[in-house]
């Protein structure tokens, strides 16, 4: 058996974040999965996958799934061969680079690098994040804050029908099911909020609206294959959450929300500076779930973290050789300063779903509590976690950088910059938070 590595893994000594009305909310919430003590692992798997017949893996659409031999080695408690399915997945990270992004469906539901058993799997290729560590941060975030469902995840080298692709992360699907998104079977829901995902984009189908009245592009995750009667049902629902937020009614607010779970998604969203919220009257990448007709709707889980930490969009095409360019300024604000006005953001502004709540006194103090009970504790456990994982993945970033000939920078300066990054982010968005208008 291979020695694993004598280094702690990612703890969590965090508290709970500041819990306003809590027992009474959690009453109205549905269950959540007990989190765990660790998300990340203290090594480096080896995932070999071979397609029947070696056919290869060029589409994204769920009927193109090539069936499949998964075997993992690395470790061995890790260690399993078994049936599966792959296909491509992702948006731009599938269209527009040269390391796919992959999923992967288990014949059976199993235990995955230690995780949870499902049959559902996500292979992020992370090849315009030069540290591969962007999704983590936002995960470490989404477990320190409490966020429920925050994914867990591992990393792992790939190769595909003998090829070597690279370093990966792996990581759980978001959906339901009970160690993902646990839900009431008859009445839950799973809302992704994502333009990608809207009418625009998907004009024919049937799970998908734009909202009653912040016309968020939204599509019903669950219930799975939902009908234009679910659809309505659902979007029936939603609006009552959207009322709560346009009338500034804290009162029916809480009654439709967990705000705990909002004012965490929101402070992760800016700490990251992620872009994806930036996308008006919509977003990207988003979720809201619902247990079931009785409970608040609840924000997250967190999902898609790399279009933030100040990226350059000029470089999100494929620029082989030169990269992709992070960290130039820690004082981009997604929400700005004056969120409810619209004052001091990034580009356009972010749907007034989410800047409308701050022209709510109670819901701006909630956030701020948030922010100041948790900010110092979070950046110290969050700057240690990235330590310990930079000991375990950093030689293999570096090969990954190589293999994919992204040469115009190298892991260890791309790390550095983004502890710095990170550090003066906290220390710049305290004065922003603690001075939010009411």
């Amino acid at each position: 058996m291979t020695e694993r590595l004598k280094i702690p893994i990612c703890v969590f000594l965090l508290a709970a974040a500041v819990s306003c009305g809590k027992d009474r909310i959690e009453e109205k919430t549905g269950p959540v999965a007990p989190a765990e003590v660790t998300f990340t692992a203290d090594v480096i798997a080896h995932i070999d996958i071979m397609t029947d017949d070696g056919v290869e893996v060029d589409s994204k659409k769920p009927e193109d799934y090539r069936p499949c031999t998964i075997k993992v080695s690395g470790e061995e408690s890790y260690a399993q061969e078994t049936r599966g399915r792959i296909r491509g997945r992702g948006n731009s990270t599938w269209n527009w680079y040269p390391k796919k992004p992959y999923r992967i469906k288990l014949d059976a539901s199993a235990s995955f690098l230690g995780m949870a058993p499902n049959r559902d799997w996500v292979l992020l290729a992370d090849y315009r994040d030069v540290t591969h560590m962007m999704n983590l941060v936002g995960f470490y975030l989404a477990h320190g804050l409490g966020l429920p469902y925050a994914n867990n995840a591992r990393y792992a080298t790939v190769t595909l029908n003998g090829e070597d692709l690279g370093l990966y992360m792996v990581t759980e699907q978001v959906e339901e099911g009970g160690h993902r998104v646990k839900l009431d079977p008859e009445e839950g829901i799973l809302l992704a909020l994502d333009i990608n995902d809207g009418p625009d984009d998907r004009p024919r189908a049937t799970d998908n609206f734009y909202s009653n009245i912040y016309w968020m592009a939204a599509a019903v995750k669950y219930p799975e294959d939902a009908t234009k009667a679910d659809r309505n049902r659902v979007q029936e629902e939603f609006a009552f959450l959207e009322r709560a937020i346009r009338d500034g009614d804290w009162k029916a607010l809480q009654e439709e929300l967990d705000v705990e779970s909002m004012a965490k998604y929101i402070l992760i969203q800016e700490i990251i500076s992620n872009v994806e919220m930036d996308n008006y009257p919509s977003m990207r990448s988003g979720f809201i779930h619902r247990y079931d007709d009785e409970s608040r709707w609840v924000m997250g889980p967190l999902w898609d973290c790399d279009g933030g930490f100040n990226y350059n969009w000029g470089d999100m095409y494929d620029h082989r050789g030169k990269g992709h360019t992070y960290f130039e300024s820690y004082r981009t604000l997604i929400f700005g300063t004056r969120p409810y006005s619209h004052e001091g953001a990034y580009g356009s502004t972010p749907s007034d779903f989410f800047c409308d709540l701050f022209g709510i006194p109670e819901f701006v103090t909630l956030l701020q509590h948030i922010w100041t009970d948790n900010q110092a504790d979070l950046l110290a456990g969050l700057l240690d976690c990235l330590a310990e994982q930079e000991a375990l993945i950093g030689q293999a970033v570096q090969e990954d950088m190589d293999r994919w000939e992204i040469d115009n920078y190298t892991h260890a300066e791309e790390y550095r910059k983004l502890r710095t990054w990170l550090t003066n982010r906290f220390r710049y968005l305290d004065g922003v938070i603690r001075n939010y208008p009411k």
